[in-house]
This record gives C-alpha cells, sequence and structure tokens, in this order.
C-alpha cells in the first residue's frame, strides 16, 4: 500500500473527497468517488481505474490490504474524515475512480445473433430511482442503459450507492441527443421501441410480444415519456393496475418491465 499520512484538510490531493454531500463536484471532473467497502471492491473489479483512496486510521489495517499496491492511500485522523467529506461518515474508506467512455450502443448491439434490451431514460430526476434502475438492469441482462443530459451523473455517490456498483458494469451511456440514437437504432439496427406509460388505454406490457431487439422508453417521474419519443415508439406499453390505483414509482415501474421483456436472462 502507498501509504501518504494526511494532517491538513486542505491538502490538494484529497480534493476530490471534499464537501461529497453539499456538491457533485465530480460530474464535470475525470474522477468519481465511491464510499464504503463493498463499493471500493467493486470499483477495483471494474474496468474504472483506481486513482486514490481515503482511508481512516481505525479502518487501516482491515481495509488496506485490498487496495491495489500503486495506489496513493491518503490516511486520515478518524475525526478529519467526516469533516472532509462533509457528513458522519462510518465506512471508514473511499476512493476515486477515473473515467471511462463506455463503447457506443451500436457498437455494443453489433451482434445480431444476441437479443439486446436498451432501457431510455431521457430525463430521470431522481439519482435514487437512475441507481435502482441500474441494479435492476444488470440483475436481469440488460445491454445498456441510455440516459440524457437531464439525468444525474451515473457515475455520482448517491446513483453508485443505491446501485450497490453495478453503474460499475452496467453500461450507462450519457448521449446529449438520445433521441437521435435511438432513431439510429431502429433505422439502421433493427430495434423496436416501447413506450412505458401509465396509461389505462395502452397495451398491457404482457401482450406486447418481446422483440429480440428492444429499447424500453422510461418516463420521467412526474410528466412521464415525453410526447416527442412516441412517434419513434411501435406501441405504448402500460403495467395494468386496479381501478382507481396510483402510478408507480418509475424504478418498481421499471422492475416489472426489465424482467418481463429482458427474460429469459441466459
Amino acid at each position: 500500500m502507498l501509504r501518504i499520512p494526511i494532517d491538513d484538510l486542505d491538502d490538494p490531493r484529497i480534493a476530490v473527497f471534499r464537501d461529497l454531500k453539499a456538491t457533485n463536484q465530480t460530474r464535470h471532473l475525470n474522477r468519481f468517488v465511491v464510499e464504503g467497502e463493498r463499493l471500493v471492491d467493486r470499483l477495483i473489479e471494474s474496468r474504472f481505474p483506481v486513482a486514490s483512496a481515503l482511508l481512516a486510521e481505525r479502518y487501516e489495517g482491515k481495509l488496506a490490504r485490498s487496495i491495489p499496491d500503486d495506489v496513493p492511500v491518503y490516511v486520515l485522523p478518524d475525526p478529519l474524515v467526516d469533516r472532509v467529506v462533509g457528513f458522519p461518515f462510518h465506512r471508514g474508506i473511499l476512493a476515486s475512480g477515473e473515467r471511462q467512455d463506455w463503447p457506443s450502443i451500436e457498437e455494443q448491439a453489433s451482434d445480431r445473433s444476441r437479443p439486446f434490451l436498451v432501457v431510455v431514460c431521457p430525463k430521470i430526476s431522481n439519482p435514487e430511482n437512475l441507481g435502482a434502475i441500474a441494479r435492476i438492469a444488470d440483475v436481469f441482462g440488460v445491454g445498456a442503459i441510455l440516459t440524457g443530459p437531464g439525468c444525474p451523473d451515473p457515475l455520482s455517490r448517491r446513483v453508485l450507492r443505491v446501485s450497490m456498483g453495478s453503474a460499475l458494469r452496467m453500461p450507462v451511456i450519457v448521449e446529449d441527443h438520445p433521441r437521435e440514437v435511438a432513431s439510429r437504432l431502429v433505422e439502421a439496427s433493427g430495434f423496436v421501441f416501447f413506450a412505458a406509460v401509465a396509461d389505462p388505454s395502452a397495451v398491457p406490457f404482457a401482450r406486447a410480444g418481446r422483440p429480440d431487439r428492444l429499447g424500453l422508453v422510461l418516463g420521467d417521474e412526474h410528466e412521464g415519456v415525453d410526447p416527442d419519443w412516441l412517434p419513434l415508439c411501435r406501441a405504448s406499453v402500460t403495467i395494468p393496475m386496479r381501478p382507481g390505483a396510483g402510478s408507480l414509482n418509475v424504478a418498481v415501474a421499471a422492475g416489472i418491465l426489465i424482467h418481463h421483456f429482458a427474460a429469459p436472462v441466459v
């Protein structure tokens, strides 16, 4: 372990770990932060290089062994860790990773001999929802998640925490114009798109069929699927509910629909 003791809160080497709760300063940097032993392990196992780690002294003997030898590990006295990150921190360890671009969805879906499901989130406001969708997509073998600029950073601390690191394995691809990407998938790669809506007049999802190359468009938590997406979609599908019931949380609805449309997983 490349151990580096830190006793100055203003040390620029730990800037990426500073004030994590107050701001998401890493969104426009080439670094991101994970917190806790499990997520640090998943970062180490992922395609993203580990840039550095920050460790509370009391956890040094337990957690330092998992860090690669060439990664700088900044060790702080226990009381200073909370002051650096900006909230009471009990997990003992954080690490920063280097951002890497995923291959495009067109590249990932180039093999037409196998099914491929793309989950499209043009605008998901809540990072917990995006994190939950990433975790669900990872479990059920979704090929990729396509998001727009109005979505949370998929490598933000909150998305990574809720996804339990699935956003490190599941390609979550951010595009400035996701509808244009989806249109290319229809025209050049044979994809069919369904819009998930809370409309009892839409097609019940179990009757919609299961195209081998499918894009499932999820709506914003408050406004649903943007009408601009509907002409691209072959059908609008819905989850039947009892009369008078309210709509489902977008992550819950995503779980039901992904489980159905991704089957069989293998």
